[in-house]
């Protein structure tokens, strides 16, 4: 993902309400971990947490 789409799905995920903690206990990765992942740079994220989160915001 790029920088610009982790924004956006963060974003998305804080108009609905739903905060790390929340999202990790549904993808059953810990919130510190999510944290990292939506760091805005280059860093890959793992495909099944990208669709678990875009799930959340649909």
């Amino acid at each position: 993902m790029t920088p610009d789409e982790k924004r956006a799905l963060k974003e998305k995920l804080a108009a609905k309400n739903i905060d790390l903690a929340k999202a990790g206990e549904q993808l059953k990765v810990p919130a510190a971990m999510l944290s990292l992942y939506l760091v805005e740079d280059s860093n890959p994220i793992p495909k099944r947490i990208v669709d678990g989160l875009t799930k959340m915001v649909q």
